[in-house]
Order: structure tokens, then sequence, then C-alpha cells
């Protein structure tokens, strides 16, 4: 027998991991009533997925609340791949359905209950807050005509926007039951990795909605109070059927829709780029300027990546510690690599990296335009 090379030769195989994956924030889910399905076996507590709102007629009547949400989020253009439903425990509240189907590690990022809880105001708040806390965004549609009404403050909207929740917003329809619903539809087709791909909601079509033409006092009471509309945009006798306006959510930040939704999704993909960088190294991430560098390029990448898609962009700031005025492309890392030499003690002994602080330029959408013609 030969003398085996392994005997002098040693090798050590390291493997790198693979990682944690971004989240996926185009997951929709409705909360149906525990005794809206048709199908006498889905359980009530669990889930299902589905890719069509004729899969959905299979198991709720097309008269149900269920159906008329999946055609509302399937009708949104580009099309959405799939809807989850939830059928909610019998006696449970509706914040007690929402934190069940979050505690049994149901993924979903934007949600709708049936229209049966717009009768009562603390319900909607309840879940707007509850869905706040968890993450989680609540595209809802009111009915109520005193959205419309500048002598009313005691509307959905006016309450819910007392409130502030940021992941919410409130759209206002006189008919229609998912508007909302359709608008989150919309956002859940973005694709973060993709170049140039966020959005606004503003002036977006909704083909599964019918546009409303108001009056005056009806539109500048909505925008007033901070509801989301679909609405015929007109000048000269030519009309433009169909424009969302006014894609604000309920924040008490004045945030528009798409600031928090892309706010959430560069959060989640810097989590992941840190996690992954932390944990992939197949033998560790040395307490070095060359370790903490390391941690510094995963948060760039992420900020390129958010340039590239459109979140972040240019802008002029004042540097804090020259007092200069300098052009950003979008983002800046404050955090050196030598900044791990300067630790406490305690920091290092528990394994700290220096933090890291980064300075982050929203892109943001032109929604208006003015013009001054100057006329010789």
């Amino acid at each position: 027998m030969a003398y085996p090379a392994e005997s002098i030769i040693n090798i050590v195989t390291l493997i790198n991991s693979a990682g944690l994956g971004t989240s996926n924030f185009g997951a929709g889910m409705v909360f149906a009533d525990f005794d809206s399905s048709s199908d006498a076996t889905f359980v009530e507590g669990t889930f299902r997925d589905y890719g069509s709102a004729s899969q959905v007629a299979e198991d709720f009547a097309i008269a149900s609340d269920p159906y008329k949400a999946a055609e509302s989020w399937f009708s949104a253009v580009p099309k959405p791949k799939t809807l989850r439903i939830y059928l909610r425990i019998e006696n449970d509240t509706v914040v007690e359905s929402l934190n069940d189907a979050i505690n049994k590690g149901i993924w979903f990022y934007w949600f709708e209950f049936e229209a049966s809880i717009r009768a009562v105001d603390a319900d909607v708040l309840a879940l707007a807050a509850a869905g706040d806390a968890a993450g989680k965004f609540f595209a809802y549609t009111t009915n109520q005509s005193t959205v419309r009404d500048p002598a009313v403050t005691t509307d959905i909207v006016s309450k819910a926007v007392i409130q502030g929740s940021r992941r919410a917003f409130v759209a206002s329809h006189a008919a229609e039951l998912y508007e909302g619903f359709e608008i989150a539809a919309v956002f859940s087709r973005v694709n973060f990795n993709a170049a140039n791909s966020t959005i606004t909601g503003e002036y977006k079509k909704l083909p599964g909605i019918d546009a409303e033409s108001l009056t005056p006092t009806a539109y500048s009471a909505m925008k007033a109070k901070g509801a989301v509309f679909y609405t015929v945009v007109e000048t000269g006798g030519e009309k433009d059927n169909g424009r969302v306006i006014n894609s604000k959510s309920t924040s008490s930040y004045g945030e528009y829709i798409d600031d928090v939704f892309n706010l959430d999704a560069f959060t989640n993909f810097l989590t992941i780029a840190l996690y992954n960088a932390l944990t992939k190294v197949p033998t560790k991430l040395r307490q070095t300027p060359a370790g903490q560098q390391i941690l510094i390029d995963a948060a760039a990448q992420v900020g390129e990546k958010f340039i590239g898609n459109g979140y972040l962009g240019e802008r002029l700031f004042t540097d804090d510690q020259t007092g200069e005025e300098k052009l950003s492309r979008g983002y800046e890392i404050l955090t050196k690599a030598e900044d791990i030499l300067l630790i406490s003690d305690a920091e290092r002994a528990a394994r700290g990296a220096a933090p890291i602080v980064m300075r982050v330029f929203r892109a943001g959408a032109i929604h208006t335009v003015d013009l001054t013609a100057n006329v010789e």
C-alpha cells in the first residue's frame, strides 16, 4: 500500500454559510372572518396562498369580502404573484387575530381585514397601532362620507392622523371596499434589487377601482385631513380617468406611503447585510480596523444598491466636522475603520464593533410643478 499524501498535506475546508435573505415586502394578507369561507376544511387560525382571484373564489363566495379584496389585489398593474388569506379564530378580537398570525410566523407586510371592522373606529385605530409596532403596513379603505366634510373632525382619517401610526394609510372612497389594498398591491411589485425600481403612490392607476369625480370641497377636505383618494383628473374638457392623489401615510412625521415602505426595506437590507458580514466568515471577524472595514463595506453596498433603485439620491449637505457644503451621492458613512481602536474596554470585552453612523439622503419624488412664464 502506498504512503498516503494526506499524511503530508493536511487540508482544512472552511465553508461559508448561506446567510439570511432579505424580507419579502410584496407579501399581502387578508384577515377573513372565521365563518366566511365556503370550504369547511379551511381551519380557523390557518392560512392559504392564492395566485389569482379565481382561486380565491374556490374557497370564498364572489360576494364575500375576501374575494373582493383579492379582486382589488390582483387587479394591480403589474399583477402581484400571490395573496395570503388567514382565517380568523372565532371570538378573537382583530388585534388578537393580527398577533396570532405574527406569533405563528406567518409572513406578510401589507394587510387588510373585512369591511365589517369599518363600523368600529376603535378597531381600526388598534390595528394601525398594532401593525405599526409589528412592522406591518395597514392598507385601509374607509367609506365614511364625513371624511369629505371639512366641518367634521371626528372621522376615521382625522383620528388616525392624530394617532400618527407610520405604517398605515386611509384611502377614501364612497363605494369601493378595497381601494387601499390595490394601492398596496402596486407597491408589492417593487423589486429593491432592480435598478430604478422604487415608486411613489402618487398618480398611480388602479384598474380595479372606479375613479370618483367630486366637489372642490371634498377634495380640499381629504387633502387637508390626509386621506388618499382615486379621482378623475380634468383640464380643458380632457379627462384622465383615474389617478391616486394625496398618497400619504397617517405618520405623525408627515410621511408619504413610499417614505415608510422604502425605509422599512432599506433597514431590512442593512440588517441582513451586517448579519451576513458577521456570520458568513468561516473563522471570525477580527476586532480590528480590518474587521470594522468589512462591516462598513457591507453598509456601503446597501447604500449603493438603494442609490441604484432610486430610494437615495444626490443632496447638498453641510459637513458637521468642517462646516463646508458638500454634494452627497445619496449616503455618507461617517464611521472610519480606525474607530474600533477607540472603543472602551467594556465594549471590547462584549465583542462589539465601533458603532456605524450612516447619513442617508432620500431621492424623494416630484408631485407638483410651478412654472412662471414671462411673456414679452
